[in-house]
């Protein structure tokens, strides 16, 4: 008896070892599959995040691109505005002087205000402001009023999902 009872607690201690050895393989190899699961769902993430990143730097490098752009035709502009009221300035009056600038500028210059002003186009729907306020006093013959970018096209807000409005 004493025998039957030593075989069986041998049986039972080997089959123990058996199934621990073989939980603890399974158990290590779950581990490791949900690890490589998570660094592979890791990895896509920081793929698409990088993408993003990369298409969103393009653009900021096409607008600056275009402002500058923009900037330099305003620059060229300016150009343009000072050479032609240096070529008014030996006016004998202000009031020929006005004509003379009319005539050199066209339907840049307003003449009821003296202020010379264009806009130039820019990417996006966005537009370079630029004012000129002629001055016969200024060494130049103008003084910048504004040189600004602002939106010329009309955006519509989608006001399809329903959002709370406190009420």
């Amino acid at each position: 008896m004493a025998a039957i009872k030593a075989g069986a607690e041998g049986n039972r201690n080997m089959n123990e070892k058996q199934w621990g050895g073989r939980m603890g393989i399974g158990t290590s190899s779950l581990i490791l599959i949900f690890i490589i699961l998570c660094l592979t769902i890791f990895g896509l993430l920081s793929l698409s995040s990088a993408a993003s990143d990369w298409k969103l730097a393009r653009k900021n490098a096409e607008s600056v691109k275009g402002y500058y752009e923009a900037d330099s035709r305003a620059v060229e502009f300016v150009a343009m505005v000072e050479e032609a009221l240096s070529r008014c300035s030996q006016a004998a009056d202000e009031e020929e002087y006005r004509r003379l600038v009319k005539e050199e500028l066209g339907s840049f210059y307003q003449e009821e205000t003296g202020i010379v002003q264009t806009d130039i186009e820019m990417l996006y729907g966005q537009m370079l402001h630029i004012e000129l306020k002629t001055n016969r006093k200024e060494e130049t013959g103008y003084e910048i009023l504004a040189w600004k970018v602002y939106h010329f096209v009309d955006y519509n807000i989608d006001k399809s999902i329903p959002v709370w409005t406190g009420d």
